[in-house]
């Protein structure tokens, strides 16, 4: 089976393109051997974002993103979903890795033996998971605006599309959370998204290779920013929910 977005050749009984994670189901059939599903430009109806939960299907397109990311976001640039199926059926869906992780985590190590209690540990996963979605967000609010500063036009759902591009390995790497005390790894996930960052600004928000790098910096004093203003908000609901 050819994909209809890239040209890629996949078994038969593929559900997503190995090279590019195009949703391969809804392919016209191919016969004689030939590529009629795959069009000059690699452009078709097909698209990266699911459009329906499918967990599955959301964690094997995350994948080959993190596989390929250059190839992926190539293939797929053009793909411009609506910011609330993104958020819904991609982003939010994928954060439920950290969630369900966070939550079993603190489960195990604080409250069975730190005696921190159970409230701690849905306390903490739901708290995460709510604020680590708008963390998203509006983080892909900010690279839009700040998108005419560096030569960059594009739209909120570029931005956010790209947003939920460097957000993926975080959460994918955040099943390390089910150990809290090796919970840090997750930050490599964090690290490899700003790689994913630095390959997608040229790529899906055209930005000139001559201001990457300062865009770079910029989106990453901002991630930085967001992410402990969550920190914060996190850390004072839950000593407020303990000491009382």
């Amino acid at each position: 089976m050819y994909c209809q977005k890239c040209g890629q050749a996949n078994a038969d009984d593929s559900l997503f393109c190995e090279k590019c994670g195009a949703d391969l189901r809804t392919a016209a059939p191919t016969s004689g051997g030939g590529n009629p599903g795959f069009t000059a430009g690699g452009q078709s109806g097909s698209s990266p974002f699911p459009t329906k939960f499918d967990i599955m299907g959301t964690i094997k397109r995350a994948i080959n993103l993190v596989k390929n990311p250059a190839a992926f976001m190539t293939a797929n640039k053009d793909a411009d979903p609506p910011i609330n199926s993104l958020m819904i059926y991609y982003v939010a869906v994928l954060a439920l890795i950290p969630l369900v992780a966070i939550l079993l985590g603190d489960l195990w190590y604080y409250g069975a033996y730190r005696g921190v209690g159970y409230g701690y540990a849905f306390g903490d996963a739901i708290l995460t998971y709510i604020l680590e979605i708008i963390a998203v967000f509006v983080v892909g609010i900010i690279t839009w605006k700040l998108a005419p500063s560096f030569g960059t036009s594009t739209t909120q759902v570029r931005a956010t599309v790209l947003t939920a591009y460097a957000y993926t390995p975080y959460f994918l790497v955040s099943v390390f959370y089910l150990i809290p005390i090796i919970g840090i790894i997750a930050l490599l996930g964090a690290l490899y998204g700003l790689y994913i960052t630095y390959l997608g600004l040229p790529i899906l928000l055209n930005t000139p290779k001559d201001k990457v790098i300062i865009y770079l910096i910029v989106l990453v004093i901002v991630v930085i920013v967001v992410n402990v203003v969550i920190n914060t908000i996190i850390a004072g609901a839950l000593y407020t929910a303990l000491v009382h």
